[in-house]
């Protein structure tokens, strides 16, 4: 797990952090504010300098003096069958009151990425709606 004190700005939801070392991009963050609330995000930018990270609850708090940890994996869900009718918050948290979840196992959310068909090959050169000139 990576850890930095080097958040440059912060701006919306957005924060940005300079870094050392690579971090992928989906990659899960905490951050953690000086007064000790951790607050979760997400990168969505990576480059060799920099990261951009959408922090999910909000950036009220994060000045330069917070902590950013990189956990190393994507966002994951608890899966079991206990979920059936529970209401959930955007992060996958419960938020009516009932029982904590123990899950099955925790999957990514994130999935593979789609291959869209790729587009067959025209057979004219002619654009629809367009009838080449005979004149």
């Amino acid at each position: 797990m990576k850890e930095y004190k080097t958040i440059s700005e912060v701006s919306g939801p957005l924060v940005y952090v300079d870094i050392d070392e690579p971090v992928a991009y989906d990659e899960m963050v905490e951050i953690e504010t000086p007064d000790g609330e951790v607050k979760r995000g997400q990168v969505l930018e990576s480059s060799d300098e920099f990261v951009a990270i959408q922090v999910f609850e909000g950036t009220e708090g994060i000045g330069q003096d917070a902590s950013v940890r990189f956990l190393g994996e994507t966002l994951k869900m608890p899966v079991t069958e206990d979920l059936l009718g529970r209401v959930l918050d955007g992060s996958g948290q419960p938020i009516d009151g009932g029982p904590d979840i123990v899950p099955d196992e925790r999957r990514d959310i994130v999935g593979e990425p789609s291959t869209p068909t790729p587009a067959s090959t025209p057979r004219s050169s002619s654009r629809p709606g367009f009838r080449p000139s005979t004149a």
